[in-house]
């Protein structure tokens, strides 16, 4: 009885021991930390290896669904509703070099009185034209009529009373430096102090700023868009070269005893370069030869205004005729009608069908059908 006592008195002193002692905190969890991986060790001998050059991607080619119409050139956006520009530029000798005469699309040249010519330049997407154009002549009807066909605007410094009477009579939208009419826009223009400090004579110092003149445009109360319907006649290709085509590696004018006009075929470029007075012809301000992918001679009546004081002539505009068409140093006889003296010329080959021209530059030169023109190969 006593060995069972004293049992339990000391198990009762173990557990109450047990209830006095602080209860142990779990030990914390040890701290994972995470190592980067070892680079991996190259197995391949780099010194074997031959050192590669970057290949650059080619830019690609615009692929814009507009042309120029003027042109066939591609645009980035759609300009065959603006009306172009049409500039009347001064060619007498002591007028040279022009200005701004390298940018225009296309160049129409006509005889005027005394066996001179003047240029008409013309330009499609006029916003597009930088510096200086000029020097700026006075226009005549036969000038008239082709901005007329083209519903373009006429940009000029004066003119004949003929003209004057039919840009009223045809409705022709035209800036005058000598504002005649009164169309506004007679500030835009000025007088070159260089070239009157040279002595040259005063009307060949005309200029204008091509950049105010796209400026002011908008402005004014001019129309700027072609008329609903209207639509040029060209059709271009890349490769115009006729293949029936004889060489034509230069190509000679004689306008006048005054004037002769040169194309040479340059190879390299598929474009002809343009002289005349036997020298090459300059644009002052890009200071480089003219060329162009198209060269059109146009063969019609030229003949004097009887009684008239100045000499001035006339030249047939409308009805049709031959000429010749060139491009890729070769040339071809071809046709030309002209419906009224507000029409747009058409050309065809010699069989009837539409001429395609290249895709560039053109340049038209209206002579008398007296016209000796030359080719060689």
């Amino acid at each position: 009885m006593k060995r069972v006592l004293a049992f339990v008195l000391a198990l009762m002193m173990l557990l109450s021991l047990g209830a006095c002692a602080k209860k142990e905190e779990p030990a914390p969890e040890p701290e994972v930390v995470e190592e980067e991986p070892p680079e991996p060790t190259s197995v391949i001998d780099e010194s074997i290896l031959e050192e590669v050059e970057p290949v650059e991607e080619p830019e690609p080619e615009p692929t814009w669904a507009n042309t120029n119409p003027l042109t066939g050139e591609p645009v980035e956006e759609d300009i065959s509703h603006k009306r172009p520009v049409m500039v009347m530029l001064n060619n007498i000798k002591q007028a040279l070099p022009q200005s701004g005469n390298s940018q225009a699309d296309v160049i129409y040249e006509i005889l005027e009185e005394g066996g001179i010519t003047r240029m008409l330049a013309v330009y499609q997407d006029f916003d597009k034209v930088q510096g200086n154009l000029g020097t700026i002549r006075s226009t005549r009807p036969y000038y008239v009529d082709l901005v007329a066909g083209m519903d373009g605007i006429l940009v000029h410094a004066g003119g004949s009373g003929a003209a004057y009477d039919l840009i009223e009579e045809l409705g022709v939208t035209e800036v005058d430096a000598l504002g005649r009419l009164g169309g506004g826009g007679t500030h835009l223009f000025w007088r070159d102090k260089g070239r009157l400090a040279r002595k040259v004579a005063t009307e060949h110092t005309m200029y204008f700023t091509a950049a105010d003149l796209a400026a002011w445009l908008p402005t004014s109360n001019l129309r700027l868009e072609h008329y609903e319907g209207f639509a040029t006649r060209n059709t271009f290709v890349e490769d115009a070269t006729p293949a029936d085509g004889s060489v034509a590696n230069l190509i000679t004018v004689p306008f006048s005893g005054y004037k002769t006009g040169e194309f040479q075929y340059d190879e390299a470029t598929g474009s002809y370069l343009v002289s005349e007075y036997g020298e090459p012809y300059m644009d002052e301000t890009e200071n480089k030869q003219v060329s162009v992918k198209n060269v059109l001679i146009v063969m019609t009546e030229v003949k004097p205004i009887e009684g008239d004081s100045k000499n001035r002539i006339s030249v047939a505009m409308s009805g049709s005729g031959i000429g010749y068409f060139a491009f890729g140093g070769k040339y071809v006889p071809i046709n030309w009608k002209r419906a009224t003296d507000t029409s747009l010329y058409e050309f065809t080959t010699m069989d009837g069908q539409p001429l395609k021209l290249g895709v560039g530059k053109s340049y038209v030169n209206i002579v008398p059908t007296t016209c000796s023109v030359s080719f060689v190969g």
